[in-house]
């Protein structure tokens, strides 16, 4: 056991340093932080031209809040997730890294558990600073970081496998694509009830309407059963699609 820690540990180490090294991976970090800047200044001035005032202008305000956090959930998960796993694990396959480490009697779930922790954490880390740039009040950060590490876990374990099932970083952005798009969905939902009903199925659908619910105050009633039911459907099907398949694509590549 103690082995296994200190090879995941030292792991973990080297894919952290990896996400500063890479100029890719660096700037895919920053992104969502960015985007969510751009946002919060573009809908700010739409607002403040509207002329709104008094009682409607806070129910606007308190809208656009929520719209801005989830976007920022949305934004740090899909990107951060899918593009560091995904694209990681394709360079490092393209590198011979992986081989290497497994000839290293490496195991294939002490890689993915190392690669899983340092994405989590960056997914976190890049929410929270999402968080802060949207204006986010600090009484729904608690809620706000235990649904971004909900709504991540299901989307992580897809990129784990979409990673390992990548023979090159090309193939890794073809696989990155369809992960970004579906994590990016529910901040669609307003455009459409067709797209808002297909969202709410998603991934981060539940944790985006959940998180709805706790800016609201109603993360505890009965609206939340089933937002909450949608993610942990995803992450146990995550959690299956990974264990029967990663070994095996570990394996063959």
């Amino acid at each position: 056991m103690n082995a296994t820690l200190r090879r995941v540990g030292a792991l973990a180490d080297k894919d952290l340093a990896d996400l500063f090294k890479n100029p890719t991976m660096f700037v895919v970090i920053l992104m969502p932080i960015g985007f969510m800047l751009l946002f919060r200044l573009l809908i700010g001035d739409t607002t403040a031209d509207a002329g709104l005032a008094g009682a409607e202008l806070a129910a606007t305000d308190h809208e656009i809040q929520k719209f801005l956090l989830g976007s920022g959930l949305c934004m740090a998960v899909g990107m951060v997730a899918s593009m560091v796993l995904i694209y990681g694990i394709a360079e490092e396959k393209e590198k011979h890294t992986l081989r290497t480490l497994m000839l290293a009697n490496v195991s294939a779930g002490e890689v993915a558990l190392a690669k899983g922790t340092v994405t989590l954490t960056a997914v976190v880390a890049v929410s929270a600073a999402c968080f802060f740039v949207a204006g986010g009040t600090a009484v729904l950060l608690p809620a706000y970081l235990t649904l971004t590490v909900l709504g991540a876990v299901p989307v992580i374990l897809i990129s784990l496998v979409l990673g390992l099932a990548a023979r090159d970083q090309m193939t890794a952005g073809f696989f990155s694509v369809p992960v970004l798009l579906v994590a990016l969905l529910p901040t669609f939902g307003m455009a459409s009830e067709a797209i808002e009903t297909a969202a709410a199925v998603t991934p981060l659908g539940g944790a985006y309407n959940l998180l709805a619910l706790a800016a609201d105050g109603q993360i505890l009633t009965i609206n939340a059963v089933a937002p909450l039911v949608v993610t942990l459907a995803w992450t146990v099907a995550g959690a299956i699609v990974f264990a029967a398949l990663y070994r095996r694509l570990a394996r063959d590549n």
